[in-house]
């Protein structure tokens, strides 16, 4: 409705309708469409009607000065036609003046979330004359409301360079009696509602809300059909690609199995197809060339970026862009889900912030090797965070090329498909979870999963677990309609993706192994210069590690505590000695400790007996 003038009013609602029209609290009596829980445009097209603000005692007639009023037409004040918009008509000298703020702006609710992060949803026409919709924080209005302005002229939102200063005015003083729930992440706010920037899943009233209003990153185009055929479909045979699609579903269930995230490295030579495995996971859920990032970013940047991807996917190419000195905080934080603490300004810590995302990445180096660039070494706890798998397969990246021609070809099909079809598949798949009543079974499903992966060591585990969690996506994606394809598929792939990882990563702990591999590089190296026999008293050796001594098993090393701290760097004594203890390099020792005391020079000190294995 539009409601031209007063009349038209009571006669379709009555004079109850016109006093809340006054005060600011009027309704539409039908319910708005647009974002679930929120109000947008009305079923034919048009915005919420004018609302007058600052009217006290609701009685119909002309308000008192000063008041804000909101018009969609052009209106007639005090014998003046006056154009539409957000209107002050104040009284100044004992004139009334009229000054126009801004083009038409609502203030539908207040939004916050637990007591915190209060917000006004807004609702406003842009310069194109289409009607947009953003919860906006109030922290945006601080200062002068500058940084407000700047989005909201982005938006479309024209303000007067006169009087912008009204607008914080208007904003603080309209206080609509509805309230929302406000989310400051995208993803589960219960089991029957799961939050995204543009739309809701399920049921509940609560809205996305951001200082960016276009930080929208799941978009939508093209079909849901086109995309299974020339996407999801492909994954059959192809285990990186089904890797790469059931990461980017996986998302939505880490919360449910009270998991932490995580995620897979792809790596290998350029132009093997990695980035097309970034593309095709990105289109799960919106446009690839906006939803993939770069490591070419602060940590902090992309602490800001996980937590927009919450309960979804984080998918970041070309590790070889980040700083070699961060990228194992970055992928400690991105998997734990937990953000650096930060002060204010008075010295009291900021709210961290919070994510739970799958993460997929990719780079022509490993993790390690990137890390070493900057002589750091990655530690166990790292690499099983951001597991690596190797994209060299039989046609790139490929196994399975579905009658395509070439590896190349493959893979500028499904960029091609991804740049054009994508956002089905990750709502679709969010939907269906809901309308299954399987959520509380997923515990005991992944349970169920991860014994078809045969794990030697706890570190194995955890990564068979993960890989257990992207097939479970993959087989609900089947029960669901989104992959056709046989059951068992997903699980047989992952299997087989654990298995090459495990052997290429060595049996056994990943930490234990490094470790022996700094030992044993460290004495091929040094063994001659840092080292000198046991009963050559005379020898002058620089920059000391140890000694040595022959045995009927060979060559003893004798390390000093510094010598092995330095031929290990990074690691502690006590888990350089646990390694080498369980490796059977420990030669001897003194009860219960790893050190055996020895007379140097008339002097007794602990030194640390290893024998390196033939």
């Amino acid at each position: 409705m539009s409601h031209k003038d007063w009349s038209d009013l009571y006669q379709a609602e009555g004079n109850d309708a016109i006093g809340r029209y006054f005060n600011g609290n009027y309704r539409p009596p039908e319910k708005l469409d647009g974002t679930s829980g929120t109000d947008g445009t009305t079923s034919d097209g048009q915005a919420p009607p004018g609302s007058v603000c600052h009217q006290e005692d609701g009685t119909s007639g002309t308000p008192e000065r000063p008041y804000f009023s909101v018009r969609e037409e052009p209106f007639q004040c005090d014998g003046r036609i006056l154009s539409p918009g957000v209107w002050f008509h104040g009284i100044k000298k004992g004139q009334p003046f009229d000054q126009l703020v801004c083009s038409p702006l609502y203030v539908e609710a207040i939004t916050s979330c637990e007591g915190a992060d209060f917000g006004r949803l807004l609702h406003f026409r842009n310069s194109l004359g289409r009607w947009r919709q953003w919860s906006m924080p109030m922290s945006l209005m601080a200062g002068s409301g500058e940084i407000l302005r700047a989005e909201l002229l982005g938006l479309g939102l024209e303000i007067s360079t006169v009087s912008h200063r009204l607008l914080n005015q208007y904003l603080q003083d309209h206080k609509p009696k509805r309230e929302v729930i406000a989310a400051t992440s995208t993803g589960w706010q219960s089991p029957q509602l799961f939050v995204m920037p543009s739309r809701n899943i399920g049921s509940g009233d609560v809205i996305f809300q951001s200082e960016t209003a276009n930080a929208d990153d799941y978009g939508q185009a093209g079909t849901y059909a086109k995309w299974k055929a020339e996407i999801g479909n492909y994954c059959a045979g192809n285990p990186i690609l089904m890797l790469s699609i059931c990461a980017a579903l996986a998302g939505p269930l880490l919360s449910h199995l009270q998991r932490h995230g995580g995620g897979f490295h792809l790596k290998g030579d350029s132009s093997t197809g990695k980035t097309t495995g970034l593309m095709a996971a990105a289109s799960v859920w919106g446009k690839p060339e906006r939803f993939v990032r770069t490591w070419c970013a602060t940590a902090n940047g992309l602490e800001g970026v996980a937590g927009r991807r919450n309960d979804t996917l984080l998918a970041l190419d070309e590790i070889g862009e980040a700083l070699p000195r961060e990228i194992g905080n970055i992928v400690y934080s991105l998997a734990n889900g937990v953000g650096k603490a930060r002060a204010t300004k008075t010295g009291m810590a900021r709210a961290t912030k919070q994510w739970r995302v799958m993460v997929l990445s990719s780079g022509e180096t490993g993790l390690n090797s990137q890390m070493q660039a900057s002589g750091g070494q990655a530690r166990a706890g790292q690499e099983i965070r951001l597991l690596d798998i190797s994209a060299h397969h039989v046609f790139g990246a490929w196994d399975n090329l579905h009658g395509i021609e070439s590896g190349k070809s493959f893979s500028n099909a499904i960029q091609k498909s991804a740049s054009s079809h994508y956002g089905h598949a990750g709502p679709r798949f969010v939907e269906q979870l809901i309308d299954s009543d399987r959520i509380d079974q997923l515990p005991e499903m992944l349970a169920n999963l991860t014994e078809q992966f045969q794990a030697l060591s706890g570190q194995e585990e955890r990564a068979a677990e993960r890989f257990a969690i992207v097939a479970l996506a993959g087989e609900l994606a089947i029960s669901f309609g989104i992959f056709d394809m046989p059951e068992g598929e997903p699980t047989k792939n992952m299997v087989q993706l654990f298995e090459r990882w495990r052997q290429e990563r060595g049996k056994g702990q990943s930490e234990d192994n490094r470790i022996l591999e700094h030992l044993s590089d460290f004495l091929t190296r040094h063994g001659d210069s840092m080292f000198s026999e046991l009963t050559d008293n005379s020898a002058n050796v620089r920059d000391r590690a140890g000694w040595w001594k022959d045995s009927p098993q060979g060559k003893i090393w004798l390390f000093t505590s510094e010598g092995l701290k330095r031929a290990v760097p990074g690691f502690e004594i006590a888990r350089i000695n646990q390694a080498v203890e369980q490796a059977g390099w420990l030669a001897d020792r003194s009860g219960r400790g790893r050190a055996k005391k020895v007379k140097v020079n008339k002097r007794a000190i602990w030194l640390y007996h290893l024998r390196e294995p033939d």
